[in-house]
């Protein structure tokens, strides 16, 4: 039986597939040629896909630590916070892009902006939760 969308639930790996719905968008947005010209691409452009993907990119690492104990919970908390500095990072560049492109609007970015605003509460709130699952065994 289907569950309407208002109804979901957040799942514990929600931050990674907004994770990889923003890498998708920022990616598709920039190699639009309306939005962002080619001559815009290698500054601009570039640089923004990069740090979606390097978002993504710890986001999975984070994941991939199982923190079973005190380092390993520091382990992942630090892929966590590296997450975070690039959404700023990639947000401050969205904003660079507005600034400096005349195609490149704030109406336009708005899909982009929304899952930017989303990952960052979902990575605090994962950073904020973030404790140590099992015991490791010797």
């Amino acid at each position: 039986m289907p569950v309407y969308k208002k109804d979901r639930k957040e799942t514990a790996i929600q931050y990674i597939v907004t994770a990889q719905s923003l890498q998708t968008a920022v990616i598709k947005y920039m190699m639009n040629e309306k939005r962002v010209p080619k001559k815009w691409r290698y500054m601009l452009a570039r640089g923004a896909m990069l740090k979606a993907s390097e978002l993504l990119d710890n986001v999975i690492g984070s994941n991939a630590v199982f923190p079973s104990d005190e380092h390993k919970l520091q382990t992942r908390k630090d892929y966590l916070q590296a997450a975070i500095c690039n959404a700023y990072q990639l947000e401050n560049r969205l904003l660079c892009m507005i600034r400096c492109i005349q195609t490149v609007t704030p109406d336009s970015l708005k899909q982009i902006s929304g899952l930017l605003l989303d990952e960052i509460t979902l990575l605090k709130k994962t950073l904020k939760n973030a404790k140590i699952i099992g015991k490791a065994e010797v």
